[in-house]
């Protein structure tokens, strides 16, 4: 079965666009304009160069598995020239309603670019992902696949850490997504912690972020924490099937 997701960006003079392109499972993609011929877009261009001096105000993602509701987003954004992450998109399954405004408004131009990504649901250990964003405007992505019983780091996709990556920001939202079946830690409380965690180089508890599937009919909601990151903090997360 085919998986697409499409992404709705509206603006902040009132117009909109539409991106939607089929995608494989736990692989990062970029989303370009819909090519359906449905709508009055030119097909297959990047959201930057498709709306140049545009300021995105609103978007959503969404998941869709061709006769089924199985898909699950792990996480979408704007992304810059260089890779990086400017903003955060929520979004979730198929049923997923609504048109949230984006944390911070991105000005198109070259460059600019929403990349999504999705995983199944199943019963099995998934990826854990956290999209967070802080008081000074930075934003980034963690992921990681989950290990059966293990503490398991979350890393952005440069490979830095929390603490590396964030150090003297301060993070004040996020959004955690884990689309496991039966949730992030089923068998007992003797094993798995039931949120990804923040901790500090000594072990002190930080902070919590309690995961949601990507399939809510409303989208990933914000989590709303003020934590100071410092270099040698680490965000972590302990899955158990």
């Amino acid at each position: 079965m085919a998986t697409h997701i499409a992404v709705l960006v509206g603006f902040s003079d009132g117009s909109f666009t539409f991106l939607r392109d089929d995608v494989t499972a736990e692989t990062l993609t970029e989303i370009q304009t819909d090519a359906s011929g449905i709508l009055n877009l030119t097909a297959n261009v990047s959201v930057g160069v498709a709306n140049q001096g545009k300021v995105a105000t609103q978007a959503m993602a969404k998941v869709q598995t061709d006769g089924a509701t199985t898909g699950s987003l792990m996480y979408c954004a704007f992304y810059d020239a260089q890779g990086s992450v400017l903003c955060p998109i929520q979004g979730g399954g198929a049923n997923c309603t609504k048109l949230p405004n984006v944390i911070k408004p991105v000005r198109m131009q070259s460059g600019v670019v929403v990349k999504a990504e999705w995983q199944v649901q199943s019963a099995a250990i998934q990826h854990a992902s956290l999209a967070v964003y802080t008081a000074g405007g930075k934003c980034d992505i963690f992921s990681v696949l989950a290990v059966d019983g293990v503490a398991t780091e979350m890393k952005n996709a440069q490979g830095a850490g929390w603490g590396e990556s964030l150090a003297g920001q301060t993070v004040i939202g996020a959004y955690a997504t884990y689309s496991a079946t039966n949730g992030l830690a089923d068998t007992g409380v003797a094993d798995g912690i039931d949120a990804f965690y923040v901790e500090s180089s000594s072990g002190q508890l930080l902070g919590m972020f309690p995961p949601e599937k990507g399939q809510g009919h409303v989208p990933t909601p914000w989590i709303y924490q003020t934590i100071r990151v410092n270099q040698n903090d680490v965000l972590t997360v302990t899955a158990n099937i």
